[in-house]
């Protein structure tokens, strides 16, 4: 769907495969985004994460069409645009100011966590800049960005224990989220609900998928949902629990006992961190549901 359009501008975060059910492997995802380079007008501008190797790899792609390309990044050398002094700050995000070559342009503060979104903020900000904005202008509009749904939203905080949800569903994501969690809550216990999605992207990343939830102090693990794949009775998202080397790792298959095991767990002083491309939101809102009202959920319950 991507390459049928003709941007300006366009800024590239990461590339690194995916939607293994359209693109069998990670050859073919690149290619993709090759092709799409080719989508920019002649006089256009790509913005390309040097923290990324698969995105720098389109750089040279970029130079051989004649594009004007620009870097971003934390760590990169060959970053244009770079994000400097970093600091989490607990309950919010991070501050950084952003340089372009060796000007400081300006110092954000972002409401979002996880430098995942620290990277993110300086790609718009160089992207504002390139468009002539002045950059105090543009820092303050980010810092007052406060997120977006199903992307580190908050739904609350009950009887001491936080509730969010998340759409990550790929390994990187999933690792991105978790860091973000414990920088902003640093002194909480993270309980970590994962709904794998699709039996394709699993079986595909299986081992990453396994080994991307160190952070967490506990995990729960329902069962695939599978979306637009036929159900395959010989695979299970048991077998990625199994794998893990993780001390506190469940495998519950279905949705309302995920809540049950939770809202049965859970204590003052918790995060709950509920990732899901899927319907597994409704776990998140079931248990802020039963922990704000409990007297009328005990009360509901046969």
């Amino acid at each position: 769907m991507f390459l049928g359009l003709r941007p300006q501008m366009a800024m590239i975060t990461n590339v690194e495969h995916d939607h293994p059910d359209i693109y069998p492997t990670p050859e073919d995802f690149q290619a993709a985004f090759r092709d799409f380079i080719g989508c920019l007008t002649p006089e256009g501008l790509l913005l390309l994460c040097g923290d990324d190797p698969g995105a720098l790899e389109l750089l040279l792609t970029a130079r051989e069409r004649g594009l004007r390309s620009l870097i971003y990044g934390i760590r990169s050398p060959q970053a244009d645009y770079r994000a400097q002094n970093l600091h989490p700050i607990p309950g919010r995000g991070h501050t950084f100011e952003a340089y372009f070559g060796e000007t400081r342009l300006a110092e954000i503060a972002l409401q979002v966590p996880g430098e995942h979104n620290v990277l993110n903020a300086l790609a718009a900000f160089a992207i504002a800049h390139q468009l002539g904005l002045e950059p105090s202008a543009a820092a303050q509009a980010i810092s007052e960005f406060r997120g977006t749904g199903r992307r580190f939203e908050v739904l609350g905080e009950v009887d001491g224990i936080t509730i969010i949800d998340d759409y990550a569903h790929h390994p990187t994501e999933i690792r991105a989220t978790l860091a973000a969690a414990v920088s902003r809550y640093p002194e909480s216990d993270l309980w970590v609900v994962w709904q794998p999605h699709t039996y394709t992207r699993v079986k595909t990343l299986f081992d990453e998928f396994a080994a991307s939830f160190g952070a967490a102090q506990h995990v729960v693990v329902t069962e695939i949902y599978r979306s637009r794949e036929p159900f395959d009775p010989s695979f299970s998202a048991l077998q990625v629990v199994q794998a893990m080397r993780h001390k506190d790792a469940h495998f519950v298959p279905d949705l309302p006992d995920v809540t049950s095991f939770l809202l049965s767990r859970l204590k003052p002083g918790d995060v709950l961190l509920v990732l899901s491309a899927g319907d597994a939101d409704q776990v998140s809102a079931q248990v802020f549901d039963s922990l704000s009202h409990p007297v009328e959920t005990s009360r509901s319950l046969p």
